[in-house]
């Protein structure tokens, strides 16, 4: 008995072996999505949240006797929205934070501001996925800048910033 206890000890302190259950490996199979997924459900938790408050306080939901039925469901939802917005929420704002700077970055037209903020650049699209990569490799290749790495061995695709000058271009004209 004492050296089974002592085996499991030891399995669970070697480098190396880490169980990792279903959720984890979803989780950590979904590495481009991460943005998105964090998005949709703070979208939807907030939604939940107002429209709960709003149902249960403000419309007046639990004196209708016509739902007295869904009340419990309503505060079901109120009470889940809560901690479930206070987990999700901060990551969402560091992630739209990510982006913001990766978005400044790929505006830039100047060679040496984007050689300048280029370690941010590059980890915030690795953070965010491989659009956000195929995007600043565009722009690594529009301004001559090498690029390196097997994160880029992806198809490049254009920055933004060449679109906003053939659209206004197309105005001009």
């Amino acid at each position: 008995m004492f050296i089974n206890a002592f085996l499991v000890v030891l399995e669970m302190a070697r480098a190396g072996r880490k169980q990792v259950g279903p959720i984890a490996k979803w989780w950590n199979s979904q590495r481009e999505n991460h943005f998105q997924i964090i998005g949709m459900i703070t979208i939807f938790s907030l939604a939940v949240l107002l429209w709960t408050f709003s149902f249960l306080f403000i419309l007046g939901g639990t004196t209708d006797p016509d739902r007295e039925n869904l009340v419990p469901y309503y505060w079901l939802g109120f009470v889940l929205s809560i901690p479930i917005l206070f987990l999700s929420a901060p990551e969402f704002m560091f992630f739209l934070n990510q982006k913001q700077i990766l978005e400044d970055i790929l505006k830039l037209e100047s060679r040496s501001e984007v050689l300048k903020n280029r370690k941010e650049a590059e980890s915030a699209a690795d953070l965010l996925g491989g659009k956000y990569v195929a995007r600043l490799k565009g722009l690594y290749e529009e301004l001559g800048i090498k690029v390196k790495g097997k994160r880029f061995s992806i198809k490049s695709l254009p920055s933004k910033r060449i679109s906003n000058k053939v659209e206004n271009m197309d105005e001009e004209e």
